[in-house]
């Protein structure tokens, strides 16, 4: 088994961060997204977003996994612990442009407290017709695997 080198990134002023493979890159600026992908891929696309969750709604840690179990029971996906977070996982195919692609979607939400819950959104976009290639696979499952593991802190 090869050992590949990943990099931490901290995104959303440092409210967030994961690990991500060390040759990968970001691409397409925006304010409300991060885009990550390797070299020249034209398919394997990481997209992260960050939601910030005040006030009523997640008032605990039970009220954001009833929360996340309903978008998991939505998405027919599964939810699972994974340290701190609380991770829905599921997949999606779909079109973009025309172009058959499949969505790998996990939603990774941490409880700071009462007054604060943080939902970071990610999708792994890859074209259909290699969803099922072992190299494709093998990616997914890192992916999962390390933004499950994401790193949340308090906005500064």
């Amino acid at each position: 088994m090869t050992t590949q080198r990943l990099d931490r990134v901290a995104v959303f002023g440092d409210q967030l961060s994961l690990l991500i493979p060390h040759e990968w890159v970001e691409s397409e600026e925006a304010s409300d997204y991060y885009l990550y992908h390797a070299p020249g891929a034209d398919s394997g696309w990481l997209r992260v977003s960050l939601i910030s969750i005040k006030g009523p709604k997640c008032r605990s840690e039970e009220e954001l996994r009833a929360l996340l179990a309903e978008r998991a029971q939505k998405e027919q996906g599964a939810l699972l612990d994974v340290g701190e977070n609380i991770l829905v996982a599921w997949t999606k195919d779909s079109e973009e442009d025309g172009v058959p692609i499949t969505n790998f979607w996990w939603a990774v939400g941490h409880f700071h407290g009462p007054a604060l819950s943080h939902e970071a959104i990610f999708s792994f976009t890859v074209l259909r017709e290699r969803k099922n290639q072992s190299e494709t696979l093998k990616t997914v499952e890192m992916v999962g695997m390390l933004v499950g593991q994401a790193s949340f802190a308090l906005p500064t």
